[in-house]
């Protein structure tokens, strides 16, 4: 019962976690639209860095920060390939 009732609760979290990356893919898009607009890059190597770090920043646990930085790097792969789908339009 106890592994029933810690899985129910990971549910939860991956909830909030896919409502806040739809929050943050929307961000994205309206930052496509912009970069278009204003013909930027999409790859900007050092922003990316300091994402991650930041994020990694927010970690009370930092034995996580390996983990973390392996999500972000796919979180902003699939970001600039939203934007790349809005550069191409």
């Amino acid at each position: 019962m106890e592994l029933d009732k810690l899985r129910y609760e990971i549910c939860n979290l991956d909830k909030e976690i896919v409502r806040l990356l739809e929050k943050r893919f929307n961000k994205v898009i309206e930052i496509g639209h912009y970069k278009r607009k204003n013909n930027l890059p999409i790859f900007d190597e050092e922003r990316e860095k300091r994402v991650v770090e930041n994020c990694i920043s927010f970690l009370e646990n930092k034995d996580y920060s390996k983990y973390i930085d392996d999500i972000y790097f796919q979180i902003m792969r699939t970001c600039k390939d939203i934007q790349n789908n809005i550069i191409k339009e």
